[in-house]
């Protein structure tokens, strides 16, 4: 085709409306399909850590203490995620998963300028997430008094049972689904209409052609018998 005709597409594109209500229903019914049937629900839950004075005197916090915490930050966060305790709170819960399992179910964070940690755990069931998460922050609250001799955790918040899956959003995966079957149907549509090189109307000939139309023969229907 030599040249794209807005108006010409929009009327083939609407002519092939049936197309588009097609894959718009199966984009929809594989959404639905996915989020009951193939999905698995994943549960979060969280716990928080503060970084407190690293001392046991009645003193307040120094400004020693506030750097020193900082510092600490990032390798507390690997500590979390380190063999020594995953081991131990695998042991604690009897869970069966290895280290390597459990740390992937693991999220640890720290907000900027600030000396919080923020343990997540995600796992197919809300209240083995929040046993974990929970028992995580325990132990490392305990080992980390032998590795560097300092008491200067605390817990902040301990985590609850999430009710809600944290990855499923039905509405947002329903609309997913249609529009990439409304996308879909589009891209068929606009690519057989650029490839159709029939013949439709007689100025399609002067078109292609370069030949001027001297009659045209309607097509006939025929006439309904009588009985």
């Amino acid at each position: 085709m030599e040249e794209f005709n807005i108006s010409e597409f929009i009327r083939y594109y609407f002519s092939r409306f049936i197309i588009i209500i097609l894959f718009v229903l199966i984009g929809m019914v594989a959404a639905i399909y996915y989020t009951e049937n193939i999905q698995i629900p994943m549960y979060k839950s969280q716990t928080s850590l503060v970084l407190t004075r690293s001392n046991n005197s009645n003193s307040g916090i120094t400004q020693n203490d506030i750097s020193l915490n900082k510092n600490l930050i990032s390798t507390y966060r690997e500590i979390i995620k380190s063999r020594k305790i995953l081991s131990k709170v695998i042991k604690n819960l009897n869970l069966d998963m290895t280290e390597k399992e459990l740390s992937k179910r693991i999220n640890v964070t720290s907000a900027n300028d600030t000396e919080l940690i923020v343990i997540s755990v995600i796992h197919e069931k809300g209240r083995i997430s929040r046993n974990i998460a929970n028992e995580i922050a325990k132990v490392f609250e305990k080992e980390i008094t032998s590795i560097y001799n300092i008491e200067n955790t605390s817990i902040v918040d301990e985590a609850v049972e999430a009710k809600e899956p944290y990855n499923v959003n039905v509405t947002k995966q329903y609309i997913m689904g249609i529009g990439a079957g409304f996308l879909l149907a589009s891209m068929i549509i606009v690519i057989s209409f650029y490839f159709d090189d029939s013949i439709k109307k007689p100025e399609d000939i002067e078109e292609k052609v370069g030949l001027n139309v001297l009659a045209t023969v309607p097509k006939y229907k025929g006439k309904k018998k009588r009985k």
